[in-house]
């Protein structure tokens, strides 16, 4: 007898002969795509990369089985990427550059009694005190783990990504997604991961090893 080879998701099911000799085992792979290592019994601890390789069709398809350090590694990146996005920089300048510009109108008006210096003091005392609550709310955030990572990027948990021509298909164990790459609005590199934002979204994080260099090239090109 000859077990049949259990269907991995993602890939076309091949058909089993019985008569095809053990020591010429089918390929479970389409040709063109480079066959991985991944072993379903490797532990949770070791992460596991399957990809990234490319089919026949010319997509991408990569797949990534999270370890016990994925989902803090999500949640550093998240508390950087939080304060390089330019709404959140313009938001911690706003008050400062406020009074900046009160004191400022206030100078070339007649009768103005605001003086440069206290000005200048006042903006960076404001400036000052936001970056240091900056720093506090990022020691908070970097200090747990967000329970929406640890729900998508758990030990064991797998993330897959297919990367057509125009779209991006992202299958994690919260459901699945696809977007084009068009849609996307923001795409960061913080580190050792990757933070993408489709248009109305608030984005998302994810592994360096799922959005491998080739298909950061297809997202960044095929933006709008």
């Amino acid at each position: 007898m000859h077990p049949q080879q259990p269907y991995q998701s993602g890939y076309p099911q091949q058909a089993y002969q019985p008569g095809a000799q053990p020591s010429h085992p089918q390929q479970p792979y389409p040709s063109g795509y480079p066959q991985q290592t991944y072993q379903p019994g490797a532990q949770p601890g070791h992460p596991q990369h399957l990809g990234p390789g490319t089919r026949a069709d010319g997509s991408i398809e990569v797949a990534y089985v999270c370890d016990d350090k994925t989902a803090r590694r999500l949640n550093r990146g998240a508390a950087l990427v939080n304060w390089l996005l330019p709404a959140k920089l313009g938001l911690l300048l706003a008050i400062p550059a406020f009074l900046l510009a009160r004191g400022t109108l206030s100078l070339v008006t007649n009768g103005g009694d605001a003086d440069l210096g206290e000005m200048m003091g006042a903006f960076f005392i404001v400036l000052g005190f936001e970056v240091v609550c900056v720093v506090l709310i990022t020691c908070w955030q970097l200090a747990r783990v967000n329970l929406r990572f640890a729900a998508v990027a758990g030990p064991g948990h797998r993330i897959t990504a297919h990367y057509t021509h125009d779209t991006m298909h992202l299958q994690q164990t919260t459901g699945a997604v696809a977007n084009r790459y068009a849609d996307f609005t923001r795409i960061r590199v913080v580190g050792d991961v990757v933070f993408l934002q489709p248009r109305g979204t608030r984005g998302f994080m994810l592994p360096g090893e799922v959005v491998p260099d080739a298909a950061l090239t297809r997202l960044r090109g095929g933006r709008g």
